[in-house]
């Protein structure tokens, strides 16, 4: 245990220097990047790490948020296919697509030098943290690392049973899942096909929750572009109740 999270610390050490080299894509590095730091933070938080390590490499994770959430705010645009009919031609669908194009493309300059060596600095405290523990240290926090992960994710779905089906409702059962199924993936166990499909649905609605609240932050309100929440509200609804639907098969 302790040697693949060493080793999650030096591939993402990795991909941060990848932004420095102007010949890697920034867009991919970043999401690389994030995906490493979010493996890394679950699997310190199951063998009980100190908050101090797990916060430090968290701070990288939310110093790129914003290149990456600008990419996927794109892309849960474009998956509401407004090519398809003619409210494509709507100005508030064309106004609200040229400017999330544009937010995503000014997404793809690298982050400046001095703040990647910022971040190469936290996660080198968390690596350094990290060295301090043994194998036989670790492996002996995983039991109840395992016990606190699965209670914390039946605890969050039971909450969403209970009609507390907000944003934060839904994005809670998502941190926690994606815990449990990183968890999983670091112990070399095969992740469960009804968690991996309640997870992928999750994001979606996570994703969906982020446009609108871009939307709203914009001045694209309900008031102001009613065509425009027509449609994502009924995806939205669309969502939440598979979301639900799934949940009922996961044990």
């Amino acid at each position: 245990m302790r040697e693949r999270l060493l080793g999650l610390c030096d591939a993402m050490a990795a991909h941060l220097r990848g932004l420095r080299d102007s010949k890697r894509r920034v867009s991919e590095t970043v999401h690389e990047t994030r995906k490493l730091g979010k493996a890394l933070r679950g699997g310190m938080t199951l063998v009980g790490m100190p908050k101090a390590s797990v916060r430090a490499v968290a701070t990288v994770a939310r110093m790129l948020a914003g290149q990456r959430d600008a990419v996927s705010r794109l892309k849960t645009w474009q998956r509401l296919n407004w090519d398809e009919g003619s409210q494509g031609q709507a100005p508030a669908v064309l106004a609200i697509g040229a400017m999330l194009e544009k937010l995503a493309h000014s997404a793809g300059r690298r982050p400046p030098a001095e703040a990647v060596g910022w971040a190469e600095a936290r996660l080198g405290e968390a690596r350094s943290l990290l060295e301090r523990h043994s194998e036989a240290a670790l492996q002996a926090a995983l039991p109840h690392g395992l016990r606190r992960l699965r209670k914390c994710v039946h605890k969050r779905m039971q909450r969403l049973g209970l009609k507390r089906r907000d944003a934060p409702a839904f994005h809670e059962v998502r941190k926690g899942l994606k815990a449990w199924l990183g968890a999983q993936a670091l112990l070399g166990e095969a992740p469960d096909d009804a968690c991996v499909k309640l997870a992928e649905l999750l994001g979606d609605e996570n994703d969906l929750s982020a446009l609108e609240t871009w939307l709203n932050a914009r001045g694209f309100s309900k008031g102001m572009a009613p065509g425009v929440w027509s449609r994502v509200s009924a995806r939205h609804h669309q969502l939440r109740v598979s979301i639900l639907e799934e949940s009922l098969s996961v044990h």
